[in-house]
């Protein structure tokens, strides 16, 4: 068929690579001369002759599905996915087998949060071209973004098994098998993305994360560890780390690494909090009387952080201050705590009659 001429669906039952859905091509999901050209165009980065090819091929042929499909590809380039989707369903009003035309607009689908039509179009795209890992992998990402942890590990497991040179779905359905505390599971997954990046600040944290439900804290340490050497303003590698030595009882180790994540993000109320128990636990009361006061500034809804303040303050003594502080914390505890209870003890003990209190 002659492609400088307007194409007549009916007199084209042989592939002319016009695009429309009449072409011998329609349905399946072999690449079209103009897609391939688009193709070469969109890896070097030529956007606007993309552009320009496309306007010129719906000009001379409005039913061009790949030419909507590729203009909906460089609108979604730009961010613009709104009107990626109203290229994706024309390419597909006009060719509605071709899978990657779904595929593409179940990504649009997604970068909008709109999960179910993204998933069915994943679906779609399964349905014409079954041997696609990729449309099996983003479909699991968006399950498992979305706490559907066994159809995540489903899908992942089947990308895995069309192609398992890609890193990116181990590293997702570890994701999924730590979601359902499945954590030896989940450090296999880890382990075979690592063993190819061995550097990947992800899969060791998230393996050290694993280690760590698993109590296996010497494990946990190393991967946090290469972490923090790879990257040494990690700071959620350092506050992780920081809370293991906290829990090891190795104090002067958590105080560090809680220095180093409160230098590198000052205005977080947690760091203080949890630098304010190393300090207490290591019989540091006034450090860790002023951490705790500190993390109340930031954030006044962490009652706990009265209460460890009051019980500081107990302990040295300042005993107005210790009073002051737990009725503070108990105007914010939950009633039925056990640390409600100890409140109201100590208040009895340091000020009589206090132990009929009300809590608020």
């Amino acid at each position: 068929m002659d492609k400088d001429k307007v194409c007549n669906e009916a007199a084209c039952s042989q592939e002319c690579d016009c695009g429309c859905s009449g072409c011998g091509s329609a349905g399946t999901n072999t690449e079209s001369q103009f897609s391939k050209e688009m193709r070469d165009l969109y890896e070097s980065g030529q956007t606007a002759d993309m552009l320009t090819a496309c306007d010129k091929a719906l000009n001379e042929n409005p039913e061009n599905s790949d030419a909507y499909f590729w203009r909906g590809v460089v609108a979604a380039v730009a961010g613009n996915f709104e009107q990626a989707l109203t290229d994706y369903t024309s390419a597909i009003e006009r060719n509605e087998k071709q899978a990657v035309y779904y595929s593409y607009r179940g990504s649009a689908y997604a970068m909008l949060d709109d999960i179910k039509n993204a998933v069915l179009d994943y679906s779609k795209a399964i349905l014409y071209n079954p041997g696609d890992w990729v449309n099996y992998a983003n479909r699991g990402v968006i399950y498992l973004n979305n706490a559907a942890y066994e159809h995540a590990i489903d899908d992942l497991s089947k990308a895995i098994e069309l192609e398992p040179e890609d890193m990116g779905a181990y590293l997702h359905r570890g994701d999924a098998f730590t979601a359902r505390n499945l954590y030896s599971v989940a450090i296999a997954d880890y382990n075979k993305v690592l063993e190819r990046f061995p550097e990947e600040s992800a899969a060791l944290m998230k393996r050290g994360q694993a280690y760590f439900e698993l109590g296996m804290n010497e494990e946990s340490l190393a991967d946090y560890n290469k972490v923090v050497e790879l990257e040494p303003d990690n700071i959620q590698a350092i506050a992780i780390r920081a809370s293991i030595y906290l829990g090891q009882g190795k104090f002067d180790e958590a105080v560090a690494d809680f220095t180093k994540a409160i230098e590198l993000d000052p205005g977080d109320a947690r760091p203080y909090f949890f630098r304010g128990m190393a300090y207490a636990a290591r019989k540091s009361y006034d450090e860790a009387i002023a951490d705790f006061t500190r993390a109340i500034e930031l954030d006044s809804t962490n009652a706990l952080a009265y209460h460890n303040k009051a019980l500081c303050c107990e302990i040295l003594e300042r005993t107005g201050e210790a009073i002051a502080t737990y009725k503070e914390f108990l105007s914010k505890a939950d009633p039925e705590s056990p640390e409600a209870k100890h409140a109201l003890e100590r208040l009895a003990v340091l000020v009589p009659g206090e132990g009929e209190t009300k809590l608020q």
